[in-house]
């Protein structure tokens, strides 16, 4: 154990090997009260499969100096358990540590106080290990100076709200159901009160998911951040025991059905995702745990709160409690096979007026607000849409914008901006960016759609400002040209060369009300699941995900946001009742835009083929109905 003794810059596979081998023998000597096979339990006896998985993941990380663990988990897999143990095991093994074990309610950190009590009291009498020197309403004092608090979240009403982490520095955090937290203002606290410097930190984060919340931020910043964080999914499917076997009368019931089209899906999506083989015994498990009744047919709707306790991957985990209003399977069809986390990506950088603005490449992350899928083509038609915060909802804090490329029968998402920070003039300069930068192609058509309620009207007023002073104004003059998109040049050539821009053929202004954005997300929704929307943005979905209807009521549930889902369904309605019927009349569907793009004479001649088949179907469509008719017509005079 001398390599754990000696004091290290950070961990590395070797001091995570013996750290390993002494935990594990720790185990042997832990006894616990086990709901499942009684009191005096050895929990090293019959360790399930989520608590191997989750140690092997937890070592993993360290071994590569890891310290920070996010724990998604389905109920009742022994998480809180192990992460007792583990946090035990950890005091004990390292002096002065600074722990707090922090769990949603005052009875669970009580409950957990005596297990963790109980571990240590009942190691046998020769094992060397630090007994508890102190224990008093504040924690525990073990005899080589480590330090336990055990603390309740509580709820963000409370005056306490904020005190977590406050009063004292911690290098040991043991987070339990922070889906019931419910605090934002302490877990804040909390994170500004821990070290990253201290070489033996842990923080362990691990609960159940409820939908869109606190935990839920933590778990998305956590997948982004794979340089210090780590994130570990544990499906129902780890639990050993649950399983029906074959040959029983609940087998019969449950097990003997053929997998559905859902079931096969979810089947291969977790071999596919995590390595695990869902077996016919634990489908029978999980059939009889949903549907007792076994009832449900395959396309029926699911009880959002069975999957939140037993998701089959993370993605169904957040699952909302309300009434989910886009299709959970098609959002996971559209990141499997459409969306892409794969993009040009750009930060907006606005000046003191309008051309000093400026859009640069990312270079970083965090720098990252415009998302280029395709760049502007000749002979094309677009839709801006462009959402302030603030305005269709209070509780919406970013602005968004959307572009899509239009076709008579498919609009594809090709641009995204969204941010918490741009004022509504520069946002009104950002939108003209972008009109510029995709209308400034030679034969491209664009029109812009502009939420009004809220900030909207000064989004409007510039947008209108701008083209006066570009156009008439001061702005004629020679201006500085800065960015990669050289926003000045793109949008007075736009201008120029559009005349008939802003006038309403071309311009959208849109205000939100309740019955307008129940029909705009219902539409949006035929577009989704129909496949005419073609959505690339990985962000929308997750935001789609979130959206539930309840009566008249379309809006993300909890703290998530809807901004992006907005914008791209004020989008979608620009595109259906302003663009969309010159584009039929003029059959530019995508396939046709492909083929003439291709620009060979075999394409050509394919094309012009499809074509005056479609207009001799249709003309004799036309004849047929006319022949009905007249038939119906002289039916009619003879029976009279």
């Amino acid at each position: 154990m001398s390599e754990l003794e000696t004091p290290v810059s950070g961990w590395n596979k070797r001091k995570v090997d013996a750290f390993a081998e002494g935990f594990l023998e720790f185990l042997t000597k832990v006894k616990i009260d086990s709901k499942d096979k009684g009191g005096g339990y050895c929990l090293a006896d019959g360790l399930y499969d989520a608590q191997n998985y989750f140690l092997s993941q937890v070592f993993d990380g360290l071994a590569v100096d890891i310290h920070d663990f996010k724990v998604l988990k389905s109920r009742q897999l022994g998480m809180s358990t192990i992460c007792r143990a583990l946090g035990v095991f950890w005091w004990g093994m390292f002096d002065g540590v600074q722990a707090a074990v922090i769990y949603d309610t005052a009875s669970h950190t009580a409950g957990a106080r005596l297990e963790i009590e109980g571990m240590i009291q009942n190691l046998p009498k020769g094992f060397a290990f630090p007994r508890i020197r102190q224990s008093n309403r504040d924690g525990l004092l073990l005899e080589n100076g480590s330090r336990a608090q055990f603390m309740s979240a509580g709820v963000r009403q409370q005056r306490s709200a904020g005190v977590l982490g406050r009063s004292s520095g911690l290098n040991f955090i043991m987070g339990s159901e922070m889906c019931s937290w419910e605090n934002d203002e302490g877990i804040t606290s909390l994170k500004s009160s821990v070290s990253d410097m201290f070489p033996n930190r842990l923080y362990l984060w691990e609960s159940t998911a409820r939908g869109p919340n606190a935990w839920k931020e933590m778990w998305d910043e956590a997948k982004l951040d794979d340089l210090n964080q780590r994130t570990i999914f544990l499906g129902w499917y780890l639990k050993p025991t649950q399983k029906i076997a074959k040959g029983t009368p609940a087998y019969e019931k449950y097990g003997t059905p053929k997998a559905t089209d859902r079931e096969k899906a979810r089947i291969a999506e977790v071999e596919r995702r995590y390595g695990w083989r869902v077996t016919p015994e634990q489908l029978a498990w999980y059939r009889r745990r949903v549907d007792p009744a076994a009832t449900s047919e395959d396309d029926s709707p699911e009880d959002p709160d069975a999957l939140q306790d037993q998701p089959w991957t993370e993605d169904e985990a957040f699952q909302m409690s309300g009434s989910t209003f886009f299709s959970p399977d098609k959002l996971s069809e559209i990141i499997n096979r459409k969306a892409t986390p794969k993009f040009d990506a750009y930060k907006f950088w606005p000046g003191t007026n309008f051309t000093d603005s400026a859009i640069t490449k990312a270079t970083n992350k965090r720098e990252v607000e415009v998302k280029v899928w395709e760049e502007p083509q000749t002979d094309a038609i677009y839709v801006v849409s462009g959402d302030v915060a603030f305005g269709h909802s209070d509780k919406n804090d970013r602005s968004a914008i959307e572009v899509l490329r239009c076709y008579a029968d498919q609009v594809e998402q090709v641009a995204e901006y969204a941010s918490a920070t741009i004022q509504p003039h520069q946002f009104a300069w950002l939108i003209w960016t972008l009109v510029g930068w995709y209308g400034g192609k030679s034969g491209n058509t664009v029109t812009i759609i502009i939420e009004l309620n809220g900030p909207g009207q000064a989004v409007w007023r510039e947008i209108q400002s701008v083209r006066e002073l570009v156009t008439k104004g001061y702005l004629r003059s020679d201006a500085e040209e800065r960015g990669l998109l050289s926003i000045f040049r793109n949008v007075r050539q736009y201008l120029y060369s559009r005349s008939d821009a802003l006038l309403p053929a071309f311009n959208y202004q849109w205000k939100t009300n309740q019955n307008l954005k129940i029909t705009i997300m219902e539409r949006l929704r035929d577009f989704t699941h129909q496949g005419i929307l073609d959505i690339r943005s990985v962000d929308v979905v997750e935001e789609m995900r979130c959206i539930t209807r309840d009566g008249d009521t379309i809006e993300a549930e909890g703290s998530a946001k809807d901004d992006r889902v907005m914008a791209l369904a004020m989008a979608c309605e620009a595109w259906d009742s302003r663009v969309r019927r010159a584009l039929v009349a003029g059959n530019r569907t995508k396939e046709a835009d492909i083929i003439a793009r291709s620009k060979t004479p075999i394409a050509a001649y394919q094309l012009f083929t499809r074509n005056t088949l479609a207009s001799f179907f249709k003309i004799k469509h036309q004849e047929r109905m006319l022949a009905q008719r007249v038939a119906a017509r002289d039916a009619w005079r003879r029976r009279g």
